[in-house]
């Protein structure tokens, strides 16, 4: 996959327009603020804060921020050179979703532009498999849904419960209080639609709302550990390390917010 342009777009005094052209990529698009309507071929397709856009190259394609929402942001990937076999994603017009996975694609957008902007030794490579990653998880949720409407309902029940209380001690007898079911079965349940665990997810919402403060505001990092539940600034840069590839100093260092 050759990768052309990776980029963190936003509406300027509310404005954001692309004009009616055919695309020569295939691109990928994460909403993460406001809203946007796309016209695709002759099909209207609305896109608002959570949801994914895909459409591949050759595409027939404009689009308009929603004035009426939020100032529109978004992260897009232009890319080329995957076949229908390795991403059957292209072999339809367009895909739209909105994945129950928002939280950790937007990290995984937000670092990929990262290494984009930063072309570091190896950016190239680390790049591709932070996109082909994404790519994976996405279309991961659209055939997977093997999962009954029941049980991704409820994996969507805790994640929001996760998204709304993640500054909080969570405990797992909490999340399964919320859809009365056992501790296990939750555990179980939403790793199974996820594909990673409760408390994975938490640790992910987290650090990503960590990687935002670090960004674009002025409290330090044991304040932001303080803030989003982590008594212990240790275990706080462990995390961020695991889960961002390097530590919260490191982020803190670039001080280049995202907007």
């Amino acid at each position: 996959m050759e990768i052309d342009n990776i980029a963190f777009q936003q509406a300027v005094n509310g404005n954001w327009r692309v004009p009616r052209k055919i695309v020569r990529h295939d691109i990928f698009i994460l909403v993460t603020k406001g809203a946007a309507t796309y016209l695709i071929g002759e099909e209207t397709v609305y896109i608002r804060k959570g949801d994914v856009l895909f459409f591949p190259t050759g595409t027939l394609r404009s689009a308009q921020s929603d004035q009426a929402a939020e100032p529109l942001k978004l992260y897009s990937a232009h890319f080329r050179d995957l076949s229908v076999a390795e991403l059957p994603l292209r072999g339809e017009p367009f895909v739209h979703i909105c994945p129950l996975g928002y939280d950790y694609l937007k990290q995984r957008f937000s670092l990929l532009n990262e290494h984009w902007i930063g072309k570091m030794p190896g950016y190239a490579l680390i790049a591709r498999g932070i996109l082909l990653e994404m790519l994976g998880l996405v279309q991961r949720e659209r055939s997977g849904d093997s999962h009954s409407s029941s049980r991704r309902s409820l994996a969507l029940r805790i994640q929001q419960y996760i998204v709304q209380h993640y500054r909080e001690p969570l405990r797992l007898s909490d999340m399964a209080q919320v859809v009365s079911r056992s501790p296990a079965h939750v555990s179980a349940m939403f790793k199974e639609v996820t594909g990673r665990a409760p408390i994975e997810y938490m640790h992910e919402v987290r650090i990503s709302a960590a990687r935002d403060l670090l960004l674009t505001g002025t409290m330090t990092i044991g304040e932001i550990a303080e803030s989003l539940g982590y008594c212990d600034q240790t275990y706080f840069n462990y995390m961020y390390k695991k889960i961002v590839g390097h530590p919260p100093s490191h982020t803190l260092k670039m001080q280049t917010p995202l907007t």
